[in-house]
C-alpha cells in the first residue's frame, strides 16, 4: 500500500471510529448524563464539569451545543447553564489527543479484533455498546498508526516537503490551514488529530503546526452557520456563544503565540516540558481550549447580552423538532411531549359570533401540517437512532397520544360546528358546554408539557366520565336546556353528545400518559 493511499484509510477510519465512540458512549451514558444535566443549574463549576464530560463522550462541540440547544427547549437545562456546558464542551474533546499519545498500539489487532467479535455475535445490552465502544477506541488508534505509517515517508518526497513548507510559511497562513482542513474535515478534532500525527512522525515542525492547532477550533462555524438556518432566539444565541468562543480562541491564542515568539515564555514552552511531539500537541490543543473557557466563563452573562443585541427576539413558537434534536434520542423524546401540547394549545370549541365557525378554532390545515412533522419527526427518531426497548415503548406510546390528539381535534371542530348551527338563543347554553370543554383541554396540556406525574394524575382524574367536573357540566348542561322546546332539546342533546367523544378521547389521551409514566426512564 502506497503512503498517500495508507494516509487516507488512516483519515477514513479514524472518523469511523470517532462514530462509533460517540455513538456508543451516548447510548451507555445517556441516563447518567441526563442526571448530570439536570444538577448543572445548581452551579457553574458543575455545569463546566458536565461540559467536560460531554464533549469527552461525544468528541463534537458542535453536537453538544445543539444537544444543549434540544434540552433548553425541553425545560432540562436552564439557559445560563447550557452556556457554561457549551464552552467548556471544547475542553473535553481534547481528551482524545492524550488518548492518542498512549503506546498501546502493539495490542490495537487485539481490541479491534476482540471487541468486533463481541459486537457481532453478542446482541445483549450493555455489552453490545460497550463492545462498540471499545471497537471505536481501537479503530480510532489502529488510524492514528495507519496515518503516520503513512505521512513517515511522505515527509521526504520533495512535492509533500514543499506543500508543507508553503502552507507553513508563516503563522498567518498555518492558522489560515488549520482553519481549512477543519472545514474540510467537519471536525475541529479530526483536524487536531491529523496535525498532531503528522507532527509526531516528523512531517510537520513542532513550531509550526501550533498555529495550525489554534485554527482549526474555527473550521467548524462554517458548518454550525448552515445547521443553525432558520433559528431565532435563545437557541440561535446559544449556537452563536459557541462561535464566539471558537473566535476568541483564535484571537488569543494567536496574540499569546505571537507575544511568545517575542521571547516571553507561555504555551510552546510549557508544552516543551513534556516528552514527545504528539504529547506536547495535545498539550497545546488541550490549552487552546482551556485558556479561552477560563477567561470566557466569567463574562458568560456579558457577552450573551452583546449577543442579544445582535440576535434579538425570544425563543420561537417554531417547532424544536429539528434534525439537530436527533442527536440525542432521550432529550428528543423529551421535546415530543412539549410539541403535543402545542397541538393540543391550539384546539378551541370556540364559534364566531356571526354562527360561523372560526377558521382559527378548527382542525385547520397549519394544525394538520404541525401533526404531520410530529409524526415524520417520529419516524426519523425511530429509523435513524439506536433506541432503547424502553424509548421504542415511549416513543410509540407518543405516537398514539399524537394520533388520539388528532381525533380530539376533529371532534372539538365537529362540538363547534354544531355549537355554530344551534339558534342564537341556545348558543349561549352550549357556549357555556364549550367553555367547560376548554378547562378540560388547558389540564390536558399543562399534563402533556410536562408529564409531571401529579399534573397526569389530576388530568385523568378531571376527565373520567363520572368524575366530578365532568358531571357537573352535564348537570348544568341539562339544567338550562330544560327551559327550551323540545326541537332546541333534543338539538343540545346531541351537541351534549359531541361533547361525551371529546370528553372520552382527551380522557384516553391521558391513559397514554399514565402508560407512559409507567415505563422506565428513558
Amino acid at each position: 500500500m502506497s503512503p498517500l493511499n495508507s494516509l487516507v484509510l488512516g483519515l477514513g477510519l479514524f472518523f469511523l471510529g470517532l462514530q462509533l465512540v460517540g455513538q456508543n458512549l451516548r447510548q451507555l451514558s445517556s441516563g447518567g448524563f441526563r442526571h448530570l444535566v439536570k444538577s448543572a443549574t445548581h452551579t457553574p463549576v458543575r455545569a463546566a464539569l458536565l461540559g467536560i464530560v460531554a464533549g469527552a463522550v461525544m468528541q463534537s462541540a458542535t453536537a453538544v451545543t445543539f444537544v444543549m440547544v434540544s434540552m433548553v427547549g425541553s425545560g432540562i437545562i436552564k439557559t445560563p447553564s447550557a452556556r457554561v456546558v457549551v464552552v467548556w464542551c471544547n475542553v473535553g474533546l481534547t481528551a482524545l489527543a492524550f488518548l492518542a499519545t498512549i503506546n498501546i498500539h502493539p495490542l490495537v489487532a487485539f481490541v479491534v479484533g476482540i471487541s468486533g467479535i463481541i459486537m457481532g455475535s453478542v446482541r445483549a445490552k450493555p455489552w453490545n455498546t460497550i463492545a462498540g465502544a471499545v471497537l471505536g477506541i481501537g479503530l480510532i488508534l489502529f488510524a492514528l498508526q495507519q496515518m503516520g505509517e503513512g505521512a513517515a515517508p511522505l515527509k521526504d518526497a520533495a512535492w509533500f516537503r514543499s506543500g508543507i513548507e508553503f502552507a507553513l510559511a508563516s503563522p498567518v497562513l498555518a492558522f489560515v490551514c488549520g482553519i481549512a482542513a477543519a472545514a474540510i474535515l467537519q471536525s475541529n478534532t479530526g483536524a487536531a488529530m491529523l496535525v498532531i500525527t503528522l507532527a509526531g512522525v516528523g512531517a510537520i515542525p513542532f513550531e509550526q503546526a501550533i498555529p495550525v492547532i489554534y485554527g482549526t477550533n474555527l473550521g467548524a462555524i462554517l458548518l454550525r452557520f448552515f445547521l443553525s438556518s432558520g433559528m431565532k432566539g435563545a437557541p440561535l444565541r446559544l449556537v452563536r456563544m459557541e462561535d464566539f468562543f471558537c473566535v476568541l480562541s483564535g484571537v488569543v491564542m494567536m496574540t499569546l503565540f505571537f507575544i511568545e515568539s517575542a521571547g516571553l515564555p507561555l504555551v510552546a514552552t510549557t508544552a516543551r516540558s513534556f516528552e514527545g511531539a504528539a504529547t506536547q500537541l495535545a498539550v497545546v490543543f488541550f490549552l487552546s481550549n482551556l485558556i479561552p473557557a477560563l477567561l470566557l466563563t466569567p463574562a458568560l452573562e456579558i457577552v450573551a447580552t452583546q449577543l442579544k443585541r445582535i440576535w434579538p427576539g425570544e425563543q420561537p413558537t417554531a417547532s424544536l423538532l429539528t434534525s439537530q434534536a436527533l442527536c440525542d434520542a432521550s432529550t428528543a423524546l423529551d421535546l415530543i411531549p412539549r410539541e403535543l401540547a402545542r397541538l393540543l394549545a391550539g384546539i378551541r370549541a370556540d364559534a364566531g359570533p356571526s354562527g360561523s365557525v372560526d377558521p382559527e378554532t378548527r382542525t385547520s390545515e397549519a394544525f394538520r401540517q404541525q401533526a404531520a412533522a410530529v409524526e415524520r419527526f417520529c419516524v426519523r427518531l425511530a429509523s435513524e437512532c439506536s433506541l432503547s426497548r424502553t424509548q421504542s415503548t415511549t416513543l410509540q406510546r407518543l405516537r398514539a397520544g399524537l394520533h388520539t390528539i388528532r381525533q380530539i381535534g376533529e371532534a372539538v371542530a365537529e362540538f363547534s360546528d354544531a355549537v355554530a348551527g344551534l339558534s342564537p338563543a341556545t348558543r349561549p347554553v352550549a357556549e357555556r358546554l364549550g367553555a367547560m370543554l376548554h378547562g378540560h383541554l388547558d389540564l390536558a396540556v399543562r399534563a402533556t408539557s410536562s408529564l409531571d406525574p401529579s399534573a397526569v394524575s389530576d388530568f385523568d382524574k378531571s376527565t373520567k366520565h363520572h368524575a366530578v367536573p365532568v358531571e357537573a357540566a352535564r348537570e348544568t348542561f341539562k339544567t338550562a336546556a330544560s327551559t327550551f322546546p323540545t326541537e332546541a332539546r333534543l338539538s343540545l342533546a346531541a351537541l351534549l353528545d359531541n361533547f361525551d367523544i371529546a370528553i372520552w378521547l382527551i380522557h384516553r389521551l391521558s391513559k397514554l400518559e399514565t402508560r407512559i409514566l409507567e415505563t422506565e426512564p428513558v
